[in-house]
């Protein structure tokens, strides 16, 4: 069976219908050959011992007389026979008494034997029969009536006759015979090979067009159908039902890709757009932006960027809800696409934080634009729950005029301009302009966007205290701020440096360096056991929050710095983008023994507390006054001191600038201070504990 493996279906079938019928045609020639020559020889000897035995008794009274004329005449008469070779007739003696026609001799000793009417040769030319001449018996009548005179097995023949008759039309009938029935057979077999191949083909070549369009769906090609060519009902039906299946899985297969494309389609739509304004988002943004630098440099094609902070949306989200905050941004999102021309982009890019690319303008006309932008958002009016919300906008512009380095460069000129239009009232537009340093107070906030600095730039780390609110404390707390001094001498903020060290993935050698140089400094002061470090945690460490922990571990063993005198540092803004990650690297760091820390906490980020359980809050007093005045500022201080509190988390108020402000921040809830009426940042070589008024610094709780 392994040899017919290897066949083909055509040839499997064509071997099951031509081997039965070939096998039967054989065995049935054979069967015709052999009866049909066996009968032809069989009529044959037959005649043969016909003519000897009717001429034995002819020829009885010329034998025993010796008449040889009479035996003459009988021979005579036997030469009509067409098929008679030769006759002999013998006498008792074996003398030949009369022939006719050629004939062989027969021996004498072959007579003498010969009693009965036998064949005594057959070859294809000639059948000789001899048959025995017996004296007939005498019977007397009455006496001897039923016994016979002499006993017929004694009595010797008389003579013997020999007939020869020709075969050779015998034979040539035989030869008919076999020609006849191979021919029937060829033209039977060949009938039966062409049914059969008719009939493998009307089989096989269904099954191979099945075969060859399984093979092309199993090759990626959905769209095929078969032509209904089967003869054979099952087969046609099994085309037709192919072909049905082929239809349904191609229409499933389009169907799917459909859908698969509108995923696709919505998954980039919201990869680059802000699921609640619809407008695109910060990773959109920053392609905009980076396009419209290289433009402005290839091209020459100018514009701007306006970076938009909303200067009361916290009140509507804490006093309203969340829920009134998102429509409040969705209606924002619409005035600005509004004002704004159709080559401008408009995105959203934090919180209550827009940005708006102006194509094509000039100073001038971005200038113009701006305005308009910080009127009509100065003229909203959002209502909920009865009550009536203006909201206003602090705007930070920049031109693009392709003199700037990198898009970073002018994300974080916008940004501190707007920071200044905040500082300096809100509702306002402030233009950036070239070479404007970055200000001490802008902090830590720069580090989220930062710009490239420049090649000759030097770390410069900055000190500011953080001293409790309790009376009779002791220690010294710090929080180490990370300065880059320009080529000018200039004090810059290190989110430039930060930034490319974050694309290039140094962002993390730099917190580590920052560490040990704060480590370094805190053990080189007398009392160390006491001193404790802030760490602010920039985006890039946070995402390898294991890796930062374990090395920051062995930079406090080596310099000496209790785990628990290590505070890390985590801005708000982060914890929301991050989340995960957060609640990652405050595991992480509660297990080698720090502390950690939310700085930045406002009212939307409160959510983050039961999960994150940090040790300490930061709240900004300054910001909170600023967005919301001097009495509901204070109140939302309080309220978010007091919650901290419940939870058992201790709170940090920070940007403390008022003296007065001060003696009330224990009243608040607050723990501890921070701020230039507390204490202003200094380098860290000269940095000195701080003694507030009527009060001493303390170290931080053990966490």
């Amino acid at each position: 069976m392994k040899r017919f493996a290897g066949l083909s279906l055509h040839d499997r079938l064509l071997l099951v219908a031509l081997l039965p019928a070939a096998l039967v045609a054989s065995l049935v020639t054979s069967l015709v050959v052999h009866r049909g020559t066996r009968a032809l020889d069989d009529a044959l000897d037959a005649r043969g011992r016909a003519i000897a035995s009717f001429l034995a008794p002819a020829s009885e009274y010329g034998v025993i007389t010796g008449n040889r004329a009479s035996l003459e005449t009988l021979l005579q008469g036997l030469s009509a026979q067409p098929d008679l070779g030769g006759v002999a007739i013998y006498g008792g003696d074996g003398e030949l008494l009369a022939s006719r026609g050629r004939f062989r001799a027969v021996p004498s000793a072959l007579l003498r034997k010969t009693d009965r009417v036998h064949l005594v040769d057959a070859d294809p030319e000639v059948l000789a029969v001899l048959a025995p001449v017996f004296p007939s018996e005498v019977v007397i009548d009455d006496l001897l009536a039923g016994e016979p005179m002499v006993d017929a097995r004694k009595v010797r023949p008389a003579g013997w006759v020999y007939v020869e008759l020709d075969a050779l039309p015998a034979t040539r009938q035989k030869n008919s015979i076999i020609s006849v029935t191979l021919a029937l057979l060829a033209i039977g077999l060949g009938t039966a090979g062409l049914l059969s191949v008719r009939l493998a083909r009307s089989v096989s070549k269904p099954v191979s067009r099945l075969v060859a369009g399984v093979e092309k769906m199993a090759d990626g090609s959905l769209d095929v159908q078969l032509p209904e060519r089967a003869t054979n009902a099952e087969l046609a039906a099994l085309e037709r039902g192919f072909n049905a299946m082929a239809r349904a899985i191609s229409e499933m297969h389009r169907t799917m890709q459909s859908r698969i494309d509108e995923a696709t389609a919505k998954l980039a739509h919201l990869a680059h757009h802000d699921a609640l304004t619809g407008l695109p988002n910060r990773r959109a943004f920053e392609q905009h932006l980076e396009e419209s630098v290289a433009a402005s440099r290839r091209a020459g094609d100018h514009g701007a960027l306006c970076f938009i902070d909303l200067d009361r949306f916290k009140l509507v989200n804490d006093t309203c809800g969340h829920a009134a905050g998102d429509e409040l941004l969705r209606h924002i999102a619409r005035l600005l696409r509004q004002r704004l021309r159709e080559e401008d982009v408009v995105c959203r890019v934090g919180g209550d934080e827009f940005a708006v690319i102006l194509r094509g303008c000039t100073r001038s006309d971005a200038l113009r634009i701006a305005e308009n932008l910080r009127e009509g958002l100065a003229a909203f009016r959002f209502e909920c729950e009865g009550r009536r919300f203006s909201v206003g906008a602090s705007i930070g512009l920049i031109h693009i005029d392709g003199k700037a380095a990198t898009p970073s460069e002018i994300l974080m000129a916008a940004d501190l301009a707007c920071y200044t239009a905040k500082k300096n009232g809100r509702n306002q537009v402030v233009e950036h302009e070239p070479g404007q340093p970055v200000p001490t107070e802008y902090g830590n906030d720069a580090l989220r966007k930062g710009l490239p600095t420049d090649p000759d730039a030097d770390f410069v780390l900055y000190a500011q205290a953080i001293v409790p609110l309790a009376r009779n404390a002791s220690g010294q707390w710090l929080e180490v701020l990370l300065r880059v001094r320009d080529g000018q001498g200039q004090l810059q903020a290190p989110g430039a440096y930060l930034s490319r060290l974050e694309d290039s993935g140094r962002a993390l050698d730099v917190d580590l360096e920052v560490a040990a140089s704060a480590f370094a400094a805190a053990a080189s002061r007398s009392g160390a056991a006491t001193f404790s470090v802030s760490l602010n945690v920039s985006r890039r460490t946070l995402m390898e929050g294991t890796r930062f922990v374990e090395q920051l571990a062995r930079l406090a063993v080596l310099h000496g710095i209790a785990p628990a005198r290590i505070v890390l540092e985590l801005p708000g803004q982060l914890v929301e983008q991050l989340p995960a990650e957060s609640r990652h690297l405050a595991d992480k760091a509660r297990g080698a023994g720090f502390c950690f820390a939310i700085q930045g906490l406002d009212g939307s980020g409160f959510r983050h507390l039961p999960a994150l359980r940090p040790d300490y809050v930061k709240i900004s007093l300054y910001r909170l006054i600023a967005a919301f005045g001097m009495e509901a500022g204070c109140n939302l201080a309080q309220a978010l001191a007091s919650m901290a509190s419940s939870l058992g988390i201790h709170t940090v108020a920070t940007e403390v600038e008022d003296p007065v402000l001060l003696e009330a921040l224990s009243a608040y809830g607050f723990d501890y201070a921070q701020g230039h009426s507390v204490s202003s940042p200094v380098p860290i070589e000269r940095w000195e504990t701080p003694h507030p008024p009527e009060q001493s610094p303390a170290t931080p709780p053990l966490c």
